[in-house]
This record gives structure tokens, sequence and C-alpha cells, in this order.
């Protein structure tokens, strides 16, 4: 393994039963649960950045009772139809949160090497707890501790991108793969919390290096049966951030309900 770089010089990092190390001296321990926190203090924006405790029990719970898996289907095609050619394929899951679409793919691809990345420690052990086959490591996708033109594909599901790192570790030829909310995403569940429901911004963008591929369309209803489940899915959006009493008042009067993921992957190739 030899993707993995110093977060402080940029060397290159290698390992040596517990702790890995760069030339110049620097050296990370792998933590109890097994992932490396490659994120240094100085360029950390809080003392615990990314999400919390909170927010990472919700999506783990929300996600591990299979709500979400068409998603999670429809990526492990799409990346293995990509993939299908290479030997030991390298793959990066930028904003990896506490690990189910990193893990769900490297049941999908064993013979790739999978390494999962994110800003909050929280989520990050988690993922190393559920997954012991997968590579973590707490880092931020603006200054990704990974090592030029190395990574064959680099995924980013609902998390925030930052072009100039991601073109910097993918290959030439490499295929960057994002997940983005479509229009009517979660309408349902808007129209039952708000009184003007509104429908997700819809953009096409074009990036500058990067090949647009494909578009692959995942819409599925979804059955919420209890309280606890509608609460997860809400702690889990955006929405959850900017919420008003009403808003959560309503959303912990909800007992069950059926909803819409409209969710788009989008493919793109590096020049």
């Amino acid at each position: 393994m030899t993707y993995l770089t110093c977060p402080v010089c940029g060397k290159k990092l290698t390992k040596n039963e517990r702790s890995w190390r760069c030339e110049k001296g620097h050296s990370f321990d792998e933590a109890a649960s097994g992932y490396l926190h490659l994120l240094p203090s100085n360029k950390m924006n809080s003392k615990l950045p990314g999400d919390n405790k909170q927010m990472v029990n919700a999506r783990r719970d929300f996600l591990r009772k299979g709500y979400y898996q068409p998603v999670s289907d429809k990526l492990n095609e799409v990346i293995g139809g990509l993939l299908k050619d290479k030997k030991s394929p390298l793959l990066l899951d930028v904003g990896c949160g506490e690990g189910y679409y990193t893990s769900r793919l490297k049941e999908a691809l064993p013979k790739a090497e999978i390494c999962g990345m994110d800003i909050s420690k929280l989520a990050v052990n988690a993922a190393a707890k559920s997954c012991k086959n997968v590579m973590w490591a707490v880092a931020s996708s603006f200054d990704l501790p990974v090592a030029d033109n190395s990574c064959d594909v680099l995924l980013s599901m609902f998390a925030p991108i930052c072009m100039e790192e991601f073109s910097r570790v993918l290959k030439p030829g490499g295929v960057l793969v994002f997940a983005v909310t479509s229009t009517k995403h979660l309408w349902e569940l808007k129209e039952a919390i708000y009184d003007e429901p509104y429908e997700n911004k819809k953009e096409d963008h074009e990036y500058e290096g990067f090949v647009f591929e494909a578009k692959h369309k995942v819409q599925d209803m979804i059955h919420l049966p209890c309280q606890e489940d509608i609460a997860n899915l809400f702690t889990m959006t955006p929405y959850y951030y900017k919420s008003s009493v009403t808003t959560s008042q309503r959303v912990a009067a909800l007992q069950h309900l059926d909803t819409l993921i409209d969710v788009d992957i989008l493919v793109y190739r590096k020049i």
C-alpha cells in the first residue's frame, strides 16, 4: 500500500505493524478500531469536525435497515462495470461517513483496494468497527493524504467536493463518481413537515479536465413504519441543520411515512 501520504510533509507513508511513518520521521498510529487519523490539528476547524455522534448514529441505524439499498446496489453495479477489466484497482471514497456504501462496495468488489476517508473522527471510527477489510482514515476532502495519480475511481456520496484535489489524486483516465439528490428526493417528507415544500435544485455541471460519461437514476418509494426511522432519516438530511421548532414537532408527530428516494449517480472521466 503506497498511495497514502503524510499529511504534514506529503511524503509517502509506509506501514510497520500498526504504525505508519514517512521518510521524514512523521509517524501515525492506527486507532484501536483500525483507522488512521491523518488530519493535523492545525487543519481542523473545530475540536471534532464533521458529523457529531447523533448524526453518525442516526445515519448508521437508518442505512443498516436497507432503505437506501437501491442506491447502493446501483452504485455497485455502475462501479463494477467501470472496473471489470482492472485486476487490482484502487477506489477512494471521499466523505465516506460511517461506511455503509464503502463496505458494500468492498463486498461486491473483493479484489479492489478500497479506502474510505471522512473529516468526522466519530464516523470513521464507526466505519472501522463495522468493516475490517477497508482502509479507513480521518482526512479532509480539501487536503487528501493521497498520492498524485494513484486512484482508479474516486467516489463522493452526497458529500462536499474539491475538484482540484479529486483531479490530483485520480489517474489519467480515472473515473469520478458522484451521488447527488435529484428534484423529488424525499418529496413526501417535505410535504409533511413544510408549509411550502420545494423541489431540490438540479443543475448539470461541467468540470475542467473531465468529460461527462453517464447518469444513472435511482428512484424508489420507501416505507418507514415507525417514528424512530423517520427521525433518523430527518437527522441525516440538510433540513435537520436549519429546522425550526415547528418543523421538528411535525417530524416527531409522524408515525409512518412513504417517501420517494430520487438520486442521480453521475460518472465523469479524467482526461
